[in-house]
């Protein structure tokens, strides 16, 4: 159905039957975290209503909610009809360029999309008197940390443009809650990984560049797996990082939005495993359920930390939030079940 220039998919009329008070405005949410954090809405009772550019190549992910398709900020002004339509006060904001590289061969890109859209999807947001807001941010806020733990308490040092967009946004937040009362929870993530354990949605991108979807690829097709770097200083010489599966991610998300929705509140935490696993260990993990995998050991990338872990303690004591589902083994094999069912017909 077409509402003035919105594009609706979805079947409205069962989604309308649950409790339209509890709406959420689920920015990016047929995105990879965003549309797992939809059906996590969904099960807690929420009505998540989706709204993203790109809906028509993501059929599977519009299937928790209604949902448009809306390209921001060119279309903001349609979010006034779909806010009152629905009696929304809250939104969780999931859209956002996120590939570090390009951010430092493209900074404006990043400043437009991540910083300039977020201020107008806030400004629209206070307007309709939409006043409870989670954010998506990132882990790359913190750059390298001395010691590969990155701690809340720490103040944010981002060393690329990318992660200066979630900075700043972060920055926005604190002054928005001081001057016009908006409560909100920013959550910065670390490596997420995995799928729904239903496989009813997951990973997929065109351009893909997370280690365990390239590695699960490597070892389906026999294409070779770049290992860049094998001579830091970590318990095998490779690159340690914190994985969290992404529903423990949703998860954290109810319970943000939760927080927000229920004081008056100006937050940040951590979402980590407070695990390191090198690449070697997710490598040795893929093969166990996907088959051998052809490395071809590279150089070190620029920039890249030997190890860099969440420190999850402030989040596990304000949030009540603990990750039960991230242990690299769940996260591998909840992979490689939707890699298998996305990429059925080419599998054959």
């Amino acid at each position: 159905m077409n509402n003035g220039g919105v594009m609706e998919t979805g079947t409205e009329t069962s989604f309308l039957k649950q409790n339209i008070n509890k709406a959420v405005l689920v920015v990016g949410g047929a995105g990879y975290i965003g549309s797992h954090t939809a059906k996590q809405l969904a099960k807690n009772g929420y009505t998540p209503v989706v709204v993203d550019r790109d809906i028509k190549s993501k059929p599977w992910a519009t299937q928790y909610g209604p949902s448009f398709e809306i390209n921001l900020p060119r279309d903001i002004d349609h979010l006034d009809q779909i806010i009152k339509r629905f009696n929304i006060d809250s939104c969780i904001h999931f859209a956002a360029y996120t590939k570090v590289g390009e951010s430092v061969s493209d900074p404006s890109k990043y400043y437009l999309n991540n910083v300039v859209m977020t201020l107008r999807l806030l400004d629209k947001l206070r307007s309709l008197d939409v006043k409870n807001f989670v954010f998506s941010s990132s882990a790359a806020v913190y750059g390298i940390p001395g010691d590969g733990i990155a701690k809340t308490q720490d103040t944010p040092k981002p060393i690329n443009p990318y992660g200066k967009s979630k900075m700043i946004v972060e920055e926005i937040l604190k002054d928005y809650n001081v001057a016009y009362g908006i409560s909100s929870v920013s959550l910065r993530y670390f490596n997420a990984a995995g799928a729904d354990k239903d496989s009813e949605i997951g990973e997929l991108r065109e351009d893909e560049t997370h280690i365990v979807p390239l590695a699960i690829q490597a070892a389906k097709h026999g294409t070779e797996f770049k290992l860049f770097g094998t001579d830091f200083d970590t318990k095998d010489g490779t690159c340690e990082r914190d994985y969290v599966h992404v529903t423990d991610l949703a998860e954290a998300h109810v319970l943000a939005l939760v927080l927000a929705s229920t004081n008056k509140v100006c937050e940040q935490f951590n979402l980590g495993s407070g695990i390191n696993t090198s690449n070697m260990e997710i490598i040795k993990a893929v093969e166990k359920h996907a088959g051998p995998i052809n490395v071809v050991k590279s150089d070190r990338r620029p920039g890249d930390p030997p190890c860099l872990v969440a420190d999850i303690g402030d989040t596990e004591i304000k949030l009540n939030w603990k990750p039960s589902n991230s242990t690299i083994d769940n996260i591998v094999r909840t992979a490689v079940k939707w890699y298998n069912k996305s990429h059925k017909k080419e599998l054959q």
